[in-house]
């Protein structure tokens, strides 16, 4: 018999189910996580897609409209918005700080101006990423905590402008571990060894919820959209407690199907529960072609609507390597999700 190297192992099931086939969501949808700049396409971008055609695409695919996540400020935010122009509206800008210069004098007065300069171009948020506590010893000789006074102004000027900060905190709890045959996400880790974060020195993920907890609670005037499910779609029991302590913050639940999908009991009550405080966000990228991006948002809307068991989540490419089942919620529900609770909070 040969013997098989983890990443050959493909089975092809024998589970026999019916399968819902088109779905439609009950609403227009808004995907408030996505990309479209070179945080995620690369510097070329603006070579990778047309973005009349893409937006054809996602109209075709059910969005309304979407935001685009990448930490871009200055000139930079200028480009993307003069590329992204052509989309009508569809596509919104969604702008960033510059957090590399956080330890340097006058930090503050920086923040300052390029927040409210994002706020005079009309982005309906700020992005924060994960940089912000992985990347410190680029930026600045050393770590920094995600709620050291000196990144504290970041939060507390978005507040005052009326800005939500979509922040992403952490990376599945795996990847601060080490990469070993008990790691869930071993083949993912082999396959991307960079986003290990099982390093000395970078801070270990329940440090960074201990953080996370930190700077909700230090500014309760400042709404945060924490992404990824608020970073632990691993323990829904701890998202809900916070959200039970944190009356501003609210999260989404990009690239997290995965999660999610293989534990529908708690996922379903879960979303229920919370169906005020949960955007729909999926992580799209803009080099998505047109076959992958309806596949795509196909599979959100039947995670998120159907019963169907047992099949592919969102990203099997470098996710969770397991199957997941659909939630079947009600459309009540779905239309908070997809579009209510966005056009509410970014107030569009």
């Amino acid at each position: 018999m040969q013997r098989l190297y983890l990443d050959q192992f493909r089975p092809a099931t024998e589970l026999v189910r019916p399968e819902s086939g088109q779905v439609s969501p009950p609403c227009q949808v808004i995907d408030m996580h996505a990309h479209f700049g070179e945080l995620v396409n690369g510097e070329s971008y603006m070579d990778k897609y047309d973005v009349r055609e893409k937006v054809e695409t996602l109209k075709r695919a059910g969005l309304k409209r979407i935001f685009a996540l990448d930490l871009s400020w200055g000139e930079k935010l200028d480009r993307l918005r003069r590329f992204l122009e052509a989309s009508d509206g569809f596509i919104l800008p969604v702008g960033s700080v510059d957090v590399s210069k956080a330890a340097d004098p006058g930090f503050e007065k920086l923040a300052y101006s390029q927040l409210t300069d994002l706020k005079a171009k009309g982005c309906p948020a700020v992005k924060l990423w994960k940089d912000m506590t992985l990347r410190g010893r680029d930026y600045f000789g050393f770590q920094m905590a995600l709620d050291d006074p000196r990144y504290a102004c970041i939060f507390q000027i978005s507040g005052e402008l009326g800005l939500p900060v979509i922040l992403h905190v952490a990376d599945p709890p795996c990847f601060f571990r080490p990469n070993s045959p008990e790691n869930e996400h071993y083949l993912c880790l082999y396959r991307h060894p960079e986003w290990s974060f099982a390093q000395p020195g970078i801070p270990s993920f329940e440090e960074h919820m201990r953080m996370q907890e930190a700077i909700l609670s230090a500014h309760p005037g400042t709404t945060f959209i924490i992404a990824h499910v608020g970073s632990y779609a691993e323990n829904l029991d701890k998202v809900s407690e916070w959200l039970e302590r944190f009356s501003n913050m609210y999260i989404d639940i990009s690239a997290r199907v995965d999660q999610l999908g293989r534990q529908p009991y708690s996922a379903r009550d879960f979303l229920i529960r919370w169906q005020d405080r949960v955007m729909f966000g999926t992580d799209y990228e803009a080099q998505f072609d047109d076959v992958r991006t309806e596949r795509f948002y196909q599979t959100h809307y039947r995670f998120l609507q159907t019963r169907d068991e047992y099949f592919d989540h969102p990203f099997p490419d470098f996710l969770g390597q397991w199957k997941v089942y659909g939630l079947g919620l009600e459309p009540p529900v779905t239309r908070k999700i997809y579009h209510d609770n966005a056009v509410k909070l970014f107030k569009l």
